[in-house]
C-alpha cells in the first residue's frame, strides 16, 4: 500500500513539472515540423517491434533450461 502511495505521489509531482518539446506539446506552427508525427511513429515502431519480439521469445522459452535438465536425468 505504501509503495502504491509513493508511486502515485511521484507521478503527480513529475506530471506537474514535466516539459514536452514544442512539436509534442501541440505547437505545430513551424513549417519544419510538418512530418514530426510520422517521424515519431516510425521511430517508435522501429524500437517497439524488436523489443516485443525479444520479450515474447524470452517469455516463451523461460523454462527451457528446466525442461532440458529434466530430460537429461
Amino acid at each position: 500500500m505504501i509503495k502504491l502511495l509513493i508511486a502515485v505521489l511521484f507521478n503527480a509531482i513529475i506530471s506537474t513539472s514535466a516539459w514536452a518539446c514544442p512539436g509534442c506539446a501541440g505547437s505545430m506552427d513551424n513549417p519544419k515540423d510538418t512530418r514530426i508525427v510520422y517521424i515519431l511513429m516510425v521511430f517508435i515502431a522501429l524500437i517497439y517491434i524488436p523489443f516485443m519480439l525479444i520479450y515474447r521469445t524470452i517469455i516463451k522459452n523461460r523454462k527451457l533450461n528446466d525442461q532440458l535438465y529434466e530430460q537429461g536425468q
